[in-house]
C-alpha cells in the first residue's frame, strides 16, 4: 500500500474520530488497513466509554446562541430540540467542523425566521 493511500484512510478516521495520527495508524494496522473494520472499531470504543445526556430548558430568543454556544464547546454527539409539546424539531448528529461551519448559518436563519415565543428543550448528548 502506498504512503498517500495510508495518510488518506488515517485522515478519514482523524476527521470522522476526533482523533490523532498516531491513534488512527494504531487502529488501522490492527485493522490491517481495512477502514471499515477500524472504524466499526473505533465507534465500538466510544460508545463503551459512555456518554451522558443533558437536558435544558431555553426559550425561543436563545435557542439559537445556545446551539452555537454548544457546537463551539466539543465533545457533543448529538443535539435534539424538542418544542414545548414534545415534539421533535432537530436531530443533529454533530461532527466537529462540518456543524460549525455548515450548521451555524442555517441556525441563524432559522432563529431570525421562527419560533420566539416558544420554549424549547434542548437534549446534548456528551461523550464522557
Amino acid at each position: 500500500m502506498e504512503e498517500r493511500e495510508m495518510l488518506e484512510k488515517m485522515d478519514l478516521l482523524r476527521a470522522r474520530f476526533n482523533i490523532g495520527y498516531a491513534q488512527a495508524r494504531e487502529v488501522l494496522v490492527a485493522c490491517n488497513w481495512d477502514t471499515v473494520e477500524a472504524t466499526i472499531r473505533l465507534e465500538s470504543e466510544r460508545s463503551n466509554r459512555g456518554s451522558f445526556t443533558e437536558e435544558l430548558k431555553v426559550t425561543g430568543k436563545d435557542l439559537v446562541e445556545t446551539l452555537k454556544r454548544l457546537l463551539h464547546e466539543g465533545n457533543i454527539n448529538r443535539i435534539i430540540v424538542r418544542d414545548s409539546s414534545g415534539r421533535e424539531m432537530l436531530n443533529l448528529p454533530v461532527n466537529g467542523v462540518l456543524a460549525i461551519t455548515i450548521i451555524i448559518p442555517v441556525l441563524t436563519a432559522i432563529g431570525a425566521a421562527v419560533v420566539l415565543a416558544m420554549d424549547y428543550t434542548v437534549l446534548v448528548e456528551r461523550t464522557v
